[in-house]
């Protein structure tokens, strides 16, 4: 039986809370550390991260090719290059990928040009037509199609309602009027 998702929050969150209490982090660091790694490493994808460790594993190997994809996630991605960077036939690197990432190599690009985009759009405020193009996308209506499929939304409303959800919620408490002062008052 795996542990839940439950046990690796947890530790997590016991382990975040250690920044708010900087005294106890000598002594209790090292063992929620242990705790976390031990509910990962016992979950059911401890084998892909036990597999990391491995000198020339095939996760390894994938892990190689996936940087190759964070670094160029906007340029055309050709599955026969990231094979060989990999060093496996582009049928074998493609079974592996999946393995490992539960993602096609195009998905995997497709999703982390997205969340770029996404992430351009709201923290920069770039338009949704060169946040688009920026991360590689030639069709603006493409990105808008596969932009709802992942966020379940256009990226129009879907900006919207993040940054409805940024701002601090208005409930009536501490939102006093300012008082008016006399530069205020000699504007009017």
């Amino acid at each position: 039986m795996y542990p839940t998702e439950t046990e690796v929050v947890d530790s997590t969150l016991r382990l975040l809370r250690l920044l708010d209490r900087p005294a106890s982090m000598p002594i209790l660091q090292p063992q929620l550390l242990r705790e976390l790694h031990y509910w990962l490493l016992a979950g059911r994808h401890g084998g892909a991260i036990r597999s990391l460790g491995v000198t020339n594993s095939h996760a390894r190997r994938v892990a190689r090719a996936v940087a190759v994809i964070r670094d160029g996630f906007a340029r055309p991605l050709r599955v026969e290059h990231l094979a060989e960077v990999a060093g496996m036939s582009p049928s074998t690197f493609h079974e592996h990928f999946k393995s490992v990432t539960s993602l096609t190599p195009l998905q995997y690009q497709k999703q982390l040009r997205l969340i770029e985009a996404r992430r351009m759009m709201l923290a920069d405020g770039e338009p949704i037509g060169s946040a688009a193009y920026a991360v590689g996308y030639e069709s603006v209506t493409q990105f808008t199609r596969d932009y709802g499929r992942m966020f379940r939304l256009p990226p129009a409303r879907d900006l919207k309602a993040a940054r409805a959800r940024m701002q601090p919620e208005h409930s009536g408490y501490g939102c006093l009027p300012l008082p008016k002062t006399d530069a205020v008052a000699a504007d009017r």
